[in-house]
């Protein structure tokens, strides 16, 4: 993956968890064993998923399409405040030009640092990467798959957007606010 190159070099763990969450399923990287000790859990390739598997379909992607998803999960990563410039010899690769300091979290708007992926460790990330709509039939296709905050993810669980944003406006009329939805993004008032 000739995209990943550039990366590799300044940041081996970003390019890592492109890679991994490209073309890995989802779950724990990490568990923990009886002993107390860190090992390797429940990842394996996307295309190995086969009918039966509780991912599949859901999370099952043929290798190609895993491989485009890894070029527009780099474009992301570029556009991120903070990241290193992206050099030409690595543009013709991804699916367009990388517009610098663009990348925000889908679900909150707001911008996603470059720093935050050094954040993360064994288990505890600060950037996720995300099925934006989880209710696809195969989620993880290109135009689906984002790099989110932690939290909002979390947050978000296993709803879509909307989903999401009718769930905080009712909890927030339960809360006593008053919440009008204009232009599908809420209006709060006391």
């Amino acid at each position: 993956m000739p995209f990943l190159d550039h990366l590799a070099a300044l940041t081996p763990k970003v390019a890592q968890k492109i890679e991994r969450d490209s073309f890995q399923t989802r779950g724990a990287s990490w568990g923990q064993t009886v002993e107390g000790t860190q090992a390797r859990k429940n990842r394996q390739p996307r295309w190995t998923l086969q009918e039966g598997h509780p991912f599949y379909p859901g999370h099952h992607q043929d290798y190609a399409v895993c491989l485009e998803i890894a070029a527009e999960l780099t474009l992301q990563a570029y556009e991120m405040t903070e990241a290193p410039g992206c050099p030409s010899g690595i543009v013709i690769y991804l699916p367009r030009q990388p517009i610098a300091d663009s990348a925000v979290c889908p679900i909150c708007r707001l911008p996603i640092l470059f720093s935050e992926f050094l954040l993360a460790q064994q288990s505890k990330a600060a950037i996720d990467t995300d099925h934006l709509d989880p209710s696809v039939e195969r989620r993880h296709i290109p135009g689906n798959v984002f790099f989110v905050h932690h939290l909002c993810n979390t947050t978000k669980g296993d709803r879509s957007i909307p989903e999401l944003i009718n769930w905080m406006a009712s909890t927030m009329r339960r809360h006593g606010y008053t919440v009008t939805m204009r232009e599908n993004r809420p209006k709060v008032g006391q």
